[in-house]
C-alpha cells in the first residue's frame, strides 16, 4: 500500500505508513546484503522476533486536537505525535542512522517530495533520548507534526 496524503479519516495508520515508506527509499540500510526473505530494516512495531540490526521502528505517540478551524466547522487541527526508534548494534551505527534520519526529515518540509503534500506540516523534534542495553543500543526520537483534517 503506498501512501501519498494523509486521509481524515485514516491519518495515524496513513502517517506511520508514509513515514515508513520514505525512510525505506530514502535511507541506506548498512547490512541489506546480509539480510534474509522475512528481515526488514524499517518496522512499524517493536520487534516480537528475533531481527538483525539495526533496524527502525516508527510507532505513534499519540494525537492532540489543537483547535477547530473555524466556528461550526468540523475541521479540526491536529498535532500527531510519533516515535522513530534506531535499534543499532553499536553507538556508531545508532548515531548515524540517527543523523541520516534527521537530517532526511527536516528537509521534506518543501519541494516536490515534501511532507507537506502528504498533509503533513510543521515538523518538529521534541526529543532524543539514548538507550542503552546489552546487546543493542537505540535511540529514541519523539516527533511532531501539524494535520488539518479536512
Amino acid at each position: 500500500m503506498t501512501i501519498t496524503s494523509v486521509n481524515s479519516s485514516t491519518f495515524i495508520a496513513d502517517v506511520i505508513i508514509l513515514i515508513r515508506d520514505k525512510l525505506i527509499n530514502n535511507i541506506t540500510d548498512p547490512i541489506v546484503s546480509s539480510r534474509t526473505g522475512n528481515d526488514k530494516f524499517v518496522l512499524t512495531e517493536y520487534p516480537r522476533r528475533h531481527v538483525s540490526y539495526p533496524i527502525i521502528t516508527i510507532t505513534d505517540t499519540g494525537t492532540r486536537q489543537e483547535r477547530r478551524l473555524g466556528m461550526q466547522s468540523e475541521e479540526t487541527s491536529l498535532r500527531i505525535g510519533v516515535e522513530i526508534r534506531i535499534w543499532a548494534r553499536n553507538v556508531k551505527e545508532r548515531d548515524e542512522l540517527f543523523d541520516a534520519v534527521y537530517d532526511y526529515l527536516r528537509q521534506q518540509q518543501f519541494g516536490t517530495s515534501s511532507l507537506t503534500l502528504a498533509n503533513l506540516h510543521d515538523f518538529t523534534m521534541d526529543s532524543v533520548v539514548n538507550v542503552s542495553e546489552e546487546n543493542v543500543k537505540s535511540k529514541v526520537m519523539t516527533i511532531k507534526f501539524l494535520f488539518l483534517t479536512v
